[in-house]
C-alpha cells in the first residue's frame, strides 16, 4: 500500500478544509463586531435622547421654581391684604355702628338746638321777625322730613346758628312800622350788632330804642338824637364806619348807669308784643 500517497492526498484536503472553516470564523468575528457596533450606536442615541430629555426636565423644573417663587412671593403679599381688608371691615363695620348710635344721638340733639334757636330769637331784640322766623319753621320742617339726610338737616341747623352769630357783627338799618305816640307809624330802625335796636321818626327829631326787659320801645332823651342819628348814617353808608358812643339796650335800666339819662327816658305808647313784632 502506497501509504506516502494517502499521506498526501489527506494533507491536500485538510489543505483544502482550513481556509473555509477560517473565512466561516472571520465572518463570524466581523459579523459580530458590526452588531456590536450598532448595538452601541443604539445604546449611544438611547444616552443622547435621555441626556436631552433630561436637560428639558431640567429647564422645565427651575422654571417651576421661579414660578413658585414668584407665586409664594405674591400669595403672601396677597395674604398681607387681605389681614388688612379684614381690619379695615372691622372698622368700617365699626364705623357703621357709631354712626347709627350717633345718628339716634344727634336726632335729640338737632330738636334741642332748634328749641333753644327758637326760644333765643324769641327773647332776642326784634329785627328782621318775619325773616328770622321762616328760617325757623323751615327747620322744624326740614326735622320732620325723612327725605333728607342727617347731615344735611345738622348742616342747615349750623348755618342759621351762623347767620345769628353775624347779625352780631353788623350794623344796618330799614324802615318799618311802629307803634309809636298814639299811631303806627314809619319809622328808620338802625340796628347795631344784636345789642341794641334804634328808631328814628321820619323828621329824624326823635329817637327811641328797643327796651328787651320790658319788650316794648321807650324814648330816647334829646341828648342822644345826635348819637343815632351818627349810627343811622353809618348804617345807611352815609358816612364812614366810627367809634359810635350810643346808650346800650340794659344800661338805662340797671343801677351804675347815669341819672340823667334815667330820669328822661319814658316808655312810648305801649303796644302789646305781638304787635310790634309783626311790625318788624
Amino acid at each position: 500500500m502506497n501509504y506516502s500517497a494517502i499521506w498526501s492526498i489527506g494533507l491536500l484536503a485538510g489543505m483544502l478544509i482550513m481556509p473555509v472553516q477560517a473565512t466561516s470564523e472571520l465572518d463570524n468575528i466581523i459579523s459580530s463586531k458590526q452588531q456590536s457596533q450598532a448595538q452601541a450606536q443604539r445604546t449611544q442615541d438611547h444616552i443622547a435622547e435621555f441626556d436631552e430629555k433630561t436637560s428639558e426636565t431640567v429647564v422645565e423644573y427651575r422654571a417651576l421654581l421661579r414660578e413658585n417663587a414668584v407665586l409664594t412671593t405674591y400669595t403672601t403679599q396677597l395674604e398681607k391684604q387681605v389681614v388688612q381688608q379684614q381690619q379695615l371691615l372691622a372698622g368700617l363695620e365699626k364705623n357703621m355702628a357709631n354712626v347709627r348710635e350717633t345718628r339716634m344721638e344727634l336726632t335729640p340733639l338737632m330738636q334741642e338746638m332748634v328749641q333753644v334757636l327758637t326760644l333765643f330769637v324769641e327773647q332776642d331784640i326784634p329785627f328782621l321777625w318775619q325773616e328770622r322766623q321762616l328760617r325757623l319753621a323751615e327747620l322744624v320742617r326740614l326735622l320732620d322730613n325723612p327725605n333728607i339726610s342727617i347731615a344735611d338737616k345738622y348742616r342747615r341747623i349750623l348755618e342759621a346758628y351762623q347767620i345769628e352769630t353775624e347779625y352780631g357783627d353788623t350794623i344796618e338799618t330799614w324802615q318799618a312800622q311802629l307803634p309809636v305816640s298814639d299811631v303806627d307809624k314809619t319809622v328808620q330802625l338802625v340796628r347795631v350788632g344784636r345789642v341794641a335796636l334804634y328808631y328814628l321818626t321820619p323828621d329824624h327829631n326823635n329817637a327811641g330804642y328797643w327796651d328787651n326787659s320790658s319788650r316794648t320801645w321807650l324814648a330816647l332823651p334829646a341828648s342822644w338824637l345826635p348819637k343815632v342819628q351818627q349810627a343811622y348814617a353809618v348804617a345807611d353808608n352815609k358816612t364812614v364806619p366810627t367809634l359810635l358812643g350810643l346808650p346800650l339796650l340794659e344800661t338805662v335800666i340797671v343801677p351804675g348807669t347815669a341819672p340823667e339819662i334815667v330820669q328822661e327816658i319814658v316808655p312810648v305808647h305801649a303796644a302789646s308784643e305781638t304787635q310790634q313784632q309783626e311790625a318788624l
